[in-house]
């Protein structure tokens, strides 16, 4: 399976000088991290209350993003920073299943710039800096890969075994990992060795051993009405398709900025060449098992009804070495420096703005970072306010703020609860968080054009200020709070079924 043999001690320089570049740049990710002001972005917040009370499962997700959380604050507290420190601790560690997937399908002279291919892709830059789903979810896809191209050499179990455990826990990540057994069934009809391995009692046992340890959130779904399957419905959103090539464009296009413009090139450049080669490498036709599937899919989803640009992240962990080999032979290899110069430059740019965001609000890019920002000034408004009268609740209708106090309004003598336009449940707060008719006093925290809808369920209002919050790209965050009595409950609606795009926020 792989192509040029390399002498044993250059394989070994390769991958020291790799891990040591790879645990610079993340040691520096971690400093950015621990100086950067910028409060929780609002899911981030979200994980970190699913975090203090563990589970098998969460509304919107698996439960793999709030166990790491979890322990992660365990270990050094609930600052932002140790929210965040999973992330390029992750990132790191994939790029160096990176480097062995390479080291598989390629050759050891390329492993080296693969790994640091992946380590600089915009898009893991900017992951590294939050702790999203998607960072489990890259390195157990990536130790699935690379298991997987071991047990297509190497008849002994326990690459099919650490394939299966890998897909278990990237299923229980994200279930954008089903994209996996896709991949594999492809791999399997393209490439003999991968046939073998697919189509046979290890692939029984890859999918049996993923499954099984899927199994308590299967379960959790059972026991609470399979709210994470009819979340992901809603986000696929094909009850209210567009068909629009303009939306199709855009994720492709936004495919250039999360994988770098350079080594989008390359990877359009090698699926060219594999379309026109008759002797087509098998390791190239198993990478682009492995990377073209979702991309394509997520391709289609963004024409029917949109989708984001994160949504195809999983393809890139095998693109990104099919991509470094087609760089390499382009220009004689000095693609692959303006790849990386590009890239490294834009890792370089975001740390400042990390470390100093009123830099991107000086060159007009503050907008990005906007979601990071006054939070704290929030909370620390709501909390101060929730102890001027015997307030019951602290209630907000919209899921970002209701995250948001839960971090940030610290020390409240009241709980914070989340309004809902009607019975219908389209988040975890709404599922455990719902604020109760007959609930006497509360402290409305509501954006302004939510105040109308809101007020007209409590039987009195008065208003007791406005919070205006500046935040990046010149923008207010305006909050305006209410002391309101007498809710008098939710009213079921036939225009918000769950489900619909609508109702999830």
């Amino acid at each position: 399976m792989t192509g040029v043999p390399i002498p044993k001690c250059q394989t070994q320089f390769a991958f020291r000088l790799t891990l040591g570049i790879v645990a610079a740049v993340t040691l520096v990710r971690c400093l950015v991290l621990v100086l950067s002001p910028l409060d929780l972005y609002p899911d981030e917040a979200q994980y970190w209350w699913w975090a203090q009370a563990p589970d098998l499962g969460y509304y919107s997700k698996p439960p793999m993003i709030a166990w790491i959380v979890r322990v992660s604050t365990a270990l050094f507290g609930n600052a932002e920073w140790a929210l965040r420190l999973p992330a390029p601790l992750f990132h790191g560690a994939t790029a160096l299943l990176v480097f062995g997937i390479a080291r598989q399908a390629v050759n050891a002279r390329l492993s080296l710039l693969s790994a640091l291919a992946y380590l600089t892709l915009p898009g893991v830059s900017w992951s590294s800096g939050l702790i999203s789903t998607d960072v489990p979810l890259l390195f157990f896809w990536a130790m699935a890969t690379y298991a997987f191209l071991r047990a297509c050499e190497d008849m002994r179990w326990r690459w099919p075994l650490l394939c299966g455990v890998a897909l278990g826990l990237g299923l229980e990540s994200k279930y954008a990992m089903f994209y996996f057994p896709l991949g594999a069934v492809i791999a399997g009809l393209l490439v003999c060795r991968a046939r073998a391995v697919v189509f046979g009692t290890r692939g029984l046992a890859i999918l049996g051993v993923g499954l099984l340890l899927l199994a308590p959130n299967i379960v959790w779904n059972a026991l609470h009405g399979f709210p994470t399957v009819a979340h992901t419905e809603a986000n696929a959103d094909w009850g209210r398709s567009r068909y629009s090539i303009g939306s199709a464009a855009g994720f492709l296009f936004g495919q250039f900025g999360v994988f770098g413009p350079v080594l989008m090139a390359g990877l359009i450049g090698a699926i060219w060449r594999l379309a026109r080669e008759k002797n087509r490498p098998e390791p190239d036709l198993i990478l682009a098992a492995f990377g073209l599937p979702s991309l394509v899919l997520i391709l289609v989803q963004s024409f029917i009804a949109g989708a984001n640009a994160n949504w195809a992240a999983t393809a890139f962990v095998a693109a990104t070495p099919l991509a470094v080999a087609e760089l390499a032979r382009w220009w004689r290899g000095r693609a692959i420096w303006v790849s990386f110069a590009i890239n490294t430059g834009a890792m370089l740019v975001l740390w400042i703005f990390l470390v100093r965001p009123q830099v991107a609000d000086a060159i007009g890019a503050g907008n990005a970072l906007k979601r990071e920002e006054g939070w704290h000034e929030l909370g620390t408004a709501v909390a101060h306010e929730s102890e001027a009268k015997p307030y019951t609740a602290i209630v907000a209708d919209n899921r970002s703020v209701v995250a948001e106090l839960l971090y940030y309004a610290q020390p409240r003598k009241a709980p914070i609860r989340i309004w809902a336009r009607d019975l219908s449940i389209r988040d975890h707060f709404e599922m455990t968080l719902r604020l109760s008719p007959g609930t006497a006093r509360v402290l409305l925290v509501l954006e302004p054009p939510s105040v109308k809808r809101v007020l007209a369920t409590f039987d009195s209002a008065r208003p007791i200020k406005s919070v205006p919050i500046p935040v990046g790209g010149s923008h207010i965050r305006a909050i305006d709070l209410y002391d309101a009595v007498g809710y008098r409950g939710a009213q079921n609606s036939a225009d918000d079924r769950p489900g619909s795009r609508a109702a999830v926020l």
